[in-house]
């Protein structure tokens, strides 16, 4: 078979063996053919290998795997999108599908877009019975994550496709390798572009199949709310406040609802009070801190 491709389709997965023949068989059933599905092996310990290596003999779509220590999702991630070669890439974890037409709905989307001014298209998420997860936009538009949930009040899981020069550009200036073998959110990452004004393209439109797999022990839903990830949640928080800055002055609850999220897990993961306000860098946002912080402590207390 002869492979040409246009994107890269990125799968960290962690003893998901059980799993990943949705991710496989739904790639399979895609109208859109010209990709390659890269599956980043986060040091599994089940038949992982064994299974991703059906797939290959099968010869059915180019795949590339890759095996390697356990250092946590975040960091897999952009090691794998360090490497990509192809114009879009996409992220799609080990428990999840495409809806058939999902790749050629978001590179029509994606053709049109100018990559010096935007980095991405997103479209919605169904769960396994065919439901909307969260809630549709107002209507399709350009502009930044910020606007879509602060401003229109969307809500649930999306999921897209990044434009990869522009992503590759920031990541050059990123340090991810700092948060090897630690949980991180991946808005930590996103926040930064979104907040300097490279947009998204938003659109009405199902892509992916979300699984809500609620005994599974490595969701990560399950792991963020372990002690060992209060650090990594309140690095998303700081990341949110420090990217956004004055813009947040038209989300007030946005604000709070950050600042206070980054102050409880901060004093949780066993940060000095005093370090918590010198890594605010919005001078009004660090003396707000300063006021919020006997609630912040009642909070962390009760929870």
């Amino acid at each position: 078979m002869n492979f040409k491709e246009k994107i890269t389709v990125i799968t960290p997965t962690f003893n998901r063996a059980h799993t990943l023949n949705r991710v496989y068989d739904s790639l399979l059933r895609q109208s859109f053919k010209d990709f390659k599905w890269v599956i980043m092996d986060d040091g599994s310990t089940d038949h992982t290998e064994e299974v991703v290596g059906n797939f290959i003999n099968e010869n059915q779509i180019k795949i590339e795997y890759y095996k390697n220590p356990n250092h946590k999702k975040f960091y897999t991630v952009f090691k794998a999108i360090q490497n990509v070669t192809t114009p879009y890439f996409t992220i799609i974890d080990s428990d999840d599908a495409y809806l058939d037409d999902a790749l050629e709905i978001l590179i029509r989307e994606a053709d049109q877009l100018n990559p010096n001014k935007f980095i991405s298209v997103i479209g919605h998420s169904v769960n396994q019975n065919g439901k909307l997860v969260g809630t549709l936009f107002p209507f399709d538009f350009d502009g930044s994550i910020l606007q879509m949930r602060y401003k229109y009040k969307v809500r649930g899981d999306k999921n897209g496709l990044f434009i990869t020069k522009p992503y590759l550009e920031f990541l050059e200036n990123f340090d991810f390798e700092k948060y090897k073998n630690k949980y991180a959110p991946q808005r930590i990452f996103f926040q930064i572009y979104d907040a300097i004004g490279l947009k998204t393209r938003f659109i009405n439109k199902a892509v992916r199949i979300y699984y809500y797999d609620l005994s599974d022990t490595q969701s990560m839903s399950n792991d963020r709310i372990k002690p060992s990830s209060y650090e990594g949640l309140a690095e998303g928080h700081l990341s949110f406040l420090n990217s956004y800055g004055n813009q947040l002055l038209s989300y007030p609850k946005a604000l709070l609802r950050n600042l206070i999220g980054y102050q409880t897990y901060a004093i949780k993961s066993g940060r000095k009070i005093s370090s918590i306000f010198t890594k605010i860098k919005n001078p009004w946002i660090k003396i707000l801190g300063i006021i919020t912080l006997p609630f912040s402590i009642i909070y962390q207390k009760l929870k």
